[in-house]
């Protein structure tokens, strides 16, 4: 008999397995994990998407200004906020 311990240190998912590891809805208006709240979303096929995330791009790319190949807008808002780990935690 002896007393194990152990500690997982990192695991690799697919996104639905990352919403019971982290406890982050990935489904649903807010399946977003890095945006959070500030998540872009609409409807195409009768599903939700999410777009938005060509303001993760630099300022200066050009797939700022493309309208027509994306969502018809173009992009000005800046990157969503980087929570640290101790808000994460939070």
């Amino acid at each position: 008999m002896f007393t194990l311990r152990a500690a997982v240190m990192w695991t690799m998912n697919d996104f639905p397995a990352y919403a019971m590891v982290s406890g982050w809805s990935t489904k649903g208006y807010i399946a977003c994990p890095v945006c959070k709240e500030d998540v872009t979303f609409g409807w195409h096929a009768g599903k939700v998407c999410y777009l938005g995330h060509r303001r993760w791009l630099p300022w200066d790319h050009e797939w700022r200004e493309k309208d027509k190949e994306f969502d018809e807008n173009t992009e000005h808002r800046l990157r969503p906020r980087e929570w640290s780990g101790d808000e994460i935690l939070e």
